[in-house]
């Protein structure tokens, strides 16, 4: 057994994945070096594909640095204003590397960002993953060469507000067995053919099996 699996418990995992929240309102405060590297060092850890780590961290807390980026962080004519207020910047950038790859580029750098997010949840920091932008302009203000791609960029901060936990929809709307539509799992020995749609919600209502 890993010596992490002493630390953490499956019941506390949960609970910080429950109550991570998006933050768009930040404390002046600074963040300190420490909690910082340590955000930085979860996205670091995270898995890609054939373990290439194509990821790029871009630390931006220079004022007039994040305002320029905070220029081009923007959906259509909605431009996010905690970009510019947010003490500190990460512009979660990758570097592909060869078509073969090109298309794990944004799962890998979303999951190092995603790692990132969940960390700086434990260390009572918040975070906003922002996707409206356009990486073309913000890689020319940071100054990314051409194979480098903005994929997108994260707020962080001390949270200086305590948003209410967001909807979700319930498991039975988006969990299916084995194929789309079906809803109820099967115990372990259980055969048959799996029916789905009007048909199959019928046969399952009724504890019928369909045998083919």
């Amino acid at each position: 057994m890993s010596d992490y699996q002493d630390l953490v418990t499956p019941e506390g995992v949960l609970a910080l994945l429950k109550g991570r929240r998006s933050i768009r309102r930040y404390k002046p405060d600074p963040v300190p070096e420490a909690l910082l590297r340590q955000v930085l060092e979860a996205g670091q850890w995270a898995p890609s594909a054939s373990n290439r780590q194509p990821w790029h961290f871009i630390v931006v807390r220079d004022p007039a640095v994040r305002k320029a980026v905070s220029e081009h962080a923007a959906f259509f004519f909605l431009k996010w204003a905690h970009v510019n207020e947010a003490p500190v910047l990460i512009v979660l950038c990758g570097e592909a590397g060869g078509r073969i790859y090109q298309r794990f580029l944004h799962e890998d750098v979303g999951l190092a960002g995603s790692q990132m997010m969940l960390q700086a949840a434990a260390l009572g920091l918040g975070t906003c993953w922002i996707g409206g932008l356009d990486p073309l302009a913000i890689g020319a203000v940071l100054k990314l060469p051409s194979a480098i791609e903005v994929v997108g960029l994260l707020t962080l901060g001390f949270p200086d507000e305590d948003p209410p936990p967001p909807s979700r929809k319930p498991l039975s709307q988006v969990v299916h067995y084995d194929v789309y539509g079906n809803q109820e799992p099967r115990s372990k020995g259980e055969a048959g053919i799996v029916v789905t749609g009007p048909l199959g919600v019928l046969l399952r209502k009724l504890r019928i099996r369909w045998r083919g």
